[in-house]
C-alpha cells in the first residue's frame, strides 16, 4: 500500500513538473513572438517606404536638372543642347535641340564630301526627347548610362542649276530613333562630363523639291531607311537639389 502511494506521489510530481515546464515554454514562445513583432515593426518604421528616403541615394547624387551640350556634335551630325529632368538619382528625361547645319559629317554628306556646289541650309535642325537610366556605382561619382530617344529632323539644301528659275531647293523630314550608351562623371560642383556612343535609324516622312521662281512643288519617293551612329562628348551643369 505504501509502495502504491509513493508511486502515485511520484506520478503527481512528474506531471506537475511537465506542466510547469510547458507553461514556461509557452511564456518564452510568446515573448519571442512579441520581440519578433517589435523588430518587424521597427524595421518597417525605419524602411525607405515609410520615411520616403531614396534607396539609390549616394554621396554624389543627381540634382533636379542637368543642362548639357554635346560639343562633339560639331564633328558628326551637329551640336546638341538639352535639358534633362533627373528623377530618383537614377533616371533622366528631357528635350533637346540639334543644329545639323553645324555638323561636319552632315555637311559632307550633303555636299558629296565637299565635291559639288550643293549648300546646306542653316535651317537644318532636329528636335527630340531622350530618356536615360544612369545608375550610381559606389559613391555615385562614376556612372554608366543607357538611353533611348526620338528626334524630328528637318533638312534643307539647294544648288544653282542655271537658267531663269533660280536655285533648286530640296527639303525633307525624318523621324530618327536611336539608342545610346556611355559613361558620366560627376564632380563636387555642378559640372559633369559624359562620353558615349549612339546608333540610330532615320526614316524619311517627307521629300519634296522646287525652284526658287517656279510655281509647283514636286513630292518625291521617300528614301529607304538609313542607319547611322557616332560619338558624343557632353559637358553638363546640374541645377537644383
Amino acid at each position: 500500500m505504501k509502495t502504491n502511494s509513493k508511486i502515485l506521489l511520484l506520478l503527481i510530481l512528474i506531471t506537475c513538473t511537465i506542466l510547469n515546464l510547458s507553461a514556461k515554454n509557452v511564456e518564452v514562445t510568446k515573448e519571442n513572438e512579441r520581440a519578433g513583432k517589435e523588430e518587424l515593426y521597427n524595421d518597417f518604421k525605419n524602411s525607405s517606404l515609410l520615411n520616403n528616403s531614396n534607396p539609390f541615394d549616394t554621396e554624389y547624387n543627381l540634382k533636379l536638372m542637368n543642362i548639357q551640350v554635346d560639343v562633339l556634335g560639331f564633328l558628326f551630325f551637329g551640336p546638341q543642347v538639352g535639358v534633362d529632368f533627373q528623377i530618383a538619382n537614377i533616371v533622366a528625361v528631357g528635350p533637346y535641340v540639334r543644329w545639323n547645319y553645324a555638323g561636319l559629317i552632315y555637311q559632307g554628306i550633303i555636299t558629296d564630301w565637299f565635291s559639288n556646289e550643293t549648300a546646306a541650309s542653316p535651317a537644318s535642325y532636329g528636335i527630340g526627347v531622350s530618356a536615360k537610366v544612369i545608375p550610381p556605382i559606389g559613391s555615385g561619382k562614376h556612372r554608366p548610362y543607357f538611353g533611348i530617344g526620338i528626334e524630328k529632323f528637318k533638312g534643307k539644301e539647294s544648288w544653282d542649276p542655271g537658267g531663269t528659275w533660280g536655285r533648286h531647293y530640296y527639303e525633307y523630314k525624318s523621324n530618327v530613333y536611336y539608342f545610346s550608351a556611355g559613361y558620366r562623371m560627376l564632380t563636387d560642383g555642378s559640372f559633369n562630363l559624359s562620353v558615349g556612343i549612339f546608333l540610330g535609324l532615320q526614316i524619311e516622312t517627307e521629300d519634296k523639291d522646287y525652284y526658287e521662281f517656279g510655281d509647283g512643288v514636286e513630292y518625291n519617293t521617300l528614301d529607304d531607311p538609313k542607319f547611322g551612329g557616332g560619338l558624343q562628348l557632353s559637358l553638363g551643369w546640374q541645377l537644383g537639389k
